[in-house]
């Protein structure tokens, strides 16, 4: 089981990356489960959810369809379908069948993309889609949520009647109305409803002209609610009416509640699988936004970051315009621990921070922002000691706290723990924690464990280049502006610029020489030797940097120059294609003339007339010939411009006119190579068409 304290996970601010992804979840319970993501202990359970983000996250990266999962929580109505004698409403039964069409829809996509999409696919690979619910729910409900005329031989007829009395009604009241208000007797504003009753406004002073069942008083008592003594009866009979068709609803509903009983455990397995679903697209939702991808999985130990990224600080940076200086790091079982050393402020908590986040995601299941090519593998223990872990609490100081997490590291570490150690051994007199730091070094090294640590001890960089298995890294800094690179670089360590950094920050020269002076020479030569390799460096970073810039460079001039080429060969062809029909228009009117020539001779002109039509027949059917040859030409240019940027290594694709259907193989240009049966062959694309699972 993988173990990472719960402080250490708030040192990464991994609730940060927890609040996030529940942001992308459709659901509130899939936000829920998306704020409460821990480490994922089961290494096969592990794999399959990297795998299912993964395939997820190329879903949505190519803009392919993926099925809406926009649905209500269903998990109430699920329960109560499933308790005997329970009746659902309409509004229940609705959100069920809503909820079942969109894990019917997801069901089928996924068993009709199993080849593309396997890890997915064994989510469904034992529940089959329910077509039953949605029929009956339909046969049932209309579109407004509202039980059906039909839905059976009683409620049609109460509706029938139903709609009658009330026709009745409105006539009779209408008719009623018109009259007391040519009398003069109704406000303007002359109805309303009480109680489901329909009542005329009535002038206090002509109650006494109107009979009927008074309902209300207005509050100033002018106006006199009365329903018509004359519409009372059809009243009730409409009142009794709508008893009648509620009690025959709830009797539908019941009847169908029953019906649906026995699918409530089905219902139930497309609850948890749109839950899981749409956590599951909140990780590659978000997997897109900080740029994630699976690395690749090794299943012995080895860190090997290409293009890292802190996920936080690269989209704080997004946010303000600025770029992220990227992470390049390997560790394995050769050289298994780093000792990064260099100036404050130049990175290297970050450079810890961005590891123990990475592989914290990781084990949690996600994807990380790292490049392609890395390397990662689980580990069984992630243990973090970074910044001042002073207690008051406890009344320990910051050495002892130290210390106290130095021991708990010694008695866990092992070859398949990660540790991650800032400021190591300080708190305390530097030369006797520098040999406390050697020895705590020693036993790390000792068990094989993987590892980064960050100091400023010389002698613990001096030991790291002894001891086997350990190497050193520094973090660039410009010598010149002492401004910091946030580059790490392994091989040498990096100085801390105690000197240089006083004098940028206005420190009093004489008081820096003397700390000079006070100073060991040795270490004074060490940290100036350090800082004049660290600058050499830096020097040397930025003159690859510069050479890959001008390699950048010269590529884009060479593609412009390709363009451009390209451009100038296409008008070379058009002029050619020009001079051809000039040559060809110009042959043609000088047979013209000679048959002109003919005519006006009056030599056979019978002859000269079959000569004309016979030349223009020509001309017509070569002219005829040139369009069709342009027209698939043209056709064949769509189809490849459609067709080729669907093809990829493993594409079915059938050879037309033929029943031939092969695995494509290779893709060069507009030529194909597929491997059908034992035969391998090339065929041009515009004789392909893609078979459709």
């Amino acid at each position: 089981m993988t173990i990472i304290d719960h402080e250490a996970l708030n040192l990464l601010d991994f609730h940060k990356i927890k609040n996030e992804i529940s942001l992308f979840a459709h659901s509130e319970k899939a936000k829920q489960q998306a704020s409460q993501i821990s480490i994922i202990a089961n290494t096969e359970k592990l794999i399959t959810e990297l795998n299912r983000v993964s395939e997820l996250n190329t879903i949505l990266s190519n803009n392919s369809f993926f099925p809406n999962l926009q649905f209500e929580d269903f998990k109430k109505e699920v329960t109560l379908l499933s308790l005997d004698g329970s009746m659902l409403i309409e509004e229940q039964f609705f959100l069920i069948k809503q909820s079942t069409e969109i894990a019917n829809t997801l069901i089928r996509f996924l068993k009709t993309n199993k080849n593309n999409l396997p890890f997915l696919n064994e989510l469904v690979s034992d529940i089959d889609d329910n077509k039953i619910v949605t029929k009956e729910v339909d046969a049932i409900l209309d579109f407004e949520m509202k039980v059906k005329d039909n839905a059976s031989k009683e409620l049609q007829k109460i509706r029938h009647d139903l709609r009658e009395k009330r026709k009745e009604s409105d006539f009779k009241f209408n008719r009623y109305a018109n009259e007391l208000k040519k009398l003069g007797f109704l406000r303007e504003n002359e109805e309303s409803y009480f109680n489901g009753r329909r009542t005329l406004a009535v002038l206090a002073e002509n109650k006494g002209e109107v009979t009927g069942f008074v309902h209300s008083k207005s509050e100033t008592g002018k106006t006199i609610f009365i329903e018509p003594s004359a519409l009372v009866n059809i009243n009730n009979d409409v009142a009794e009416l709508e008893i009648d068709e509620r009690r025959e609803i709830n009797k539908i509903l019941r009847e169908l509640t029953a019906k649906l009983r026995v699918y409530a455990p089905q219902l139930n397995q497309f609850y948890f699988l749109l839950i899981e679903v749409d956590v599951l697209r909140a990780k590659a939702l978000y997997a897109q936004k900080i740029k994630a991808c699976l690395p690749i999985i090794s299943y012995e130990p080895e860190l090997k970051l290409e293009k890292a990224f802190h996920p936080i600080l690269f989209l704080q940076n997004k946010e303000q315009k600025k770029s992220t200086i990227p992470l390049t790091v390997h560790l394995h079982k050769d050289e298994h621990l780093l000792v990064i050393s260099g100036p404050n402020a130049g990175g290297k908590s970050v450079t810890l921070k961005t590891i123990g986040l990475l592989q914290t995601m990781l084990q949690c299941g996600l994807l990380v922002s790292v490049g392609p090519n890395s390397v990662m593998s689980f580990f069984k223990h992630i243990l973090i000691d970074i910044g001042d872990t002073q207690s008051i609490e406890h009344e320990l100081s910051t050495y002892s706290a130290r210390l106290k997490k130095m021991i708990s590291i010694l008695d866990t570490v092992t070859y398949q723990t990660l540790v991650l150690m800032d400021e190591f051994g300080s708190g305390t007199d530097p030369d006797l924690g520098g040999a406390m730091a050697e020895v705590v070094l020693e036993e790390i090294v000792k068990s094989k464990t993987f590892g980064i640590i960050t100091t400023h001890y010389s002698n613990v960089k001096l030991l790291a280049n002894k001891l086997d298995g350990v190497k050193n890294g520094s973090m660039l800094f410009d010598l010149e502006t002492l401004d910091p690179k946030y580059i790490l670089s392994v091989g040498e360590p990096g100085s801390s610029y105690t000197f240089e950094v006083a004098e940028r920050v206005g420190f009093p020269i004489d008081l820096i020489n003397r700390a000079k002076l006070k100073t060991d020479t040795n270490k004074v030569d060490l940290n100036n030797l350090l800082a004049e390799v660290q600058q050499q460096k830096t020097i040397l970073y930025e003159a690859i940097e510069k050479t890959e810039h001008e390699n950048f460079l010269q590529k884009i001039s060479k593609e412009k120059y390709e363009v451009l080429s390209s451009n100038y060969q296409d008008k070379i062809e058009r002029e050619r294609e020009r001079k051809i029909e000039l040559a060809r228009l110009a042959d043609f009117g000088q047979k013209y003339l000679r048959l002109l020539d003919d005519w006006n001779k009056n030599e056979n002109r019978k002859n000269v007339i079959k000569r004309f039509i016979d030349g223009i027949t020509a001309e017509t059917n070569k002219r005829k010939d040139l369009e069709k040859q342009h027209k698939l030409d043209k056709f064949s240019e769509k189809k490849v411009a459609r067709i080729k940027p669907l093809l990829q290594m493993g594409t079915k694709v059938k050879i037309l006119n033929s029943s031939q259907i092969g695995i494509v193989d290779e893709i060069i240009n507009e030529k194909v190579k597929i491997t059908s049966g034992n035969l391998k062959m090339t065929v041009n694309i515009h004789n392909l068409e893609i078979v459709k699972d």
